[in-house]
């Protein structure tokens, strides 16, 4: 597992050795104290290293002269208080709220972050390659030298506890019942060989026993789509696309989620439901960067051609040619 300097050009780490080398170009400036965020995550550890304060904090350096200027005891409290762990990862899910911002969760979901792990809390031999639940608390480094700010990081994660490996679906619920279901592992089986009509009726006697997953879901509509009929497929798509909605979907579902909600607006379009597909269609033209490949699908759907005439699509196509124009 490596901790990536070139993702993070103004810190570089040793990582699998005991030695985090911090290399300052400048001043590391933090100024959005008044938003700090706060609250549980899950997260997925893809790089460790411990912290050296002795050798990652080079006391010849100008930017440390305060350190060097400590007396003894200051200097050792300083010195303890990053003997942690610095850490890369992603966040799986988050109940994260941003004060000041906003009061619904979600923030930093999907984020691959840098982060401090306070000391004593754990050891990389522990966590690194592992999927863990902890408290993420952002700390105001504006001018500071508490730890973590020395690290180029202003995210501590307290608490740590392992609930499985990496990318493993650990953690949701849901998901471990449905790894565990029969009629889960049929469904998917007859999915993968085509046979829908079976694959569907698998599937929903998994969620008739609550062992139907977010991928599970989206197998039902996509399911439904391929046997035509796209008006059963629709509460199953929404299932998902009202959980994405609302920030609740995993970042391990997130693929999926995007899938789902496409094929959501294709099938509002197959049932002559313009007002919604467009709905949809229309979250993609706030970040179109992000979703250059389902604008131009939308315009080239051929289930789209059932309400291509509608006044809703049309002024969707032309703001969606334009917002094309505009991304590189």
């Amino acid at each position: 597992m490596h901790l990536n300097p070139w993702k993070r050009p103004l810190a570089s780490a040793l990582v699998g050795s005991v030695i985090v080398t911090i290399l300052f170009w400048g001043e590391w400036a933090y100024s959005e104290c008044t938003s700090l965020k706060n609250g549980p995550v899950v997260f997925d550890v893809t790089g460790c290293s411990a912290v050296v304060p002795e050798q990652s904090f080079d006391l010849q350096k100008p930017q440390y002269e305060w350190i060097r200027d400590l007396d003894v005891a200051g200097r050792q409290a300083l010195f303890q208080s990053y003997r942690g762990l610095y850490i890369k990862g992603k966040v799986i899910k988050s109940d994260i709220v941003q004060s000041g911002v906003s009061a619904v969760p979600g923030a930093l979901k999907g984020d691959t972050i840098f982060a401090f792990v306070p000391p004593g809390e754990s050891k990389c031999e522990v966590i690194n390659g592992k999927r863990f639940t902890a408290q993420l608390n952002e700390k105001c480094c504006d001018g500071s030298g508490n730890a973590p700010c020395l690290l180029q990081t202003e995210y501590v994660l307290t608490k740590p506890n392992v609930i499985g490996s990496t990318g493993s679906g650990a953690g949701d619920p849901t998901k471990a019942r449905s790894q565990q279901s029969k009629d889960y592992a049929a469904g998917k089986k007859a999915f993968g060989e085509r046979r829908y009509k079976q694959a569907v009726q698998f599937y929903l006697a998994a969620r008739a026993k609550g062992e139907l997953d977010l991928v599970g879901y989206y197998h039902v509509g996509y399911a439904y789509r391929e046997m035509d009929q796209c008006k059963e497929a629709i509460p199953y798509l929404k299932y998902i696309h009202d959980l994405d909605e609302k920030n609740a979907i995993w970042a391990d579902d997130e693929k999926t989620a995007r899938l789902a909600n496409f094929l959501l607006a294709r099938c509002y379009a197959r049932t002559n439901r313009p007002g919604p597909a467009v709905l949809v269609l229309n979250t993609y033209l706030i970040e179109p960067g992000k979703f250059v490949q389902e604008i131009r699908d939308s315009i080239n759907h051929k289930d789209f051609g059932w309400i291509h005439t509608s006044r809703e699509y049309t002024d969707y196509r032309a703001l969606a040619m334009k917002k094309l124009k505009t991304v590189k």
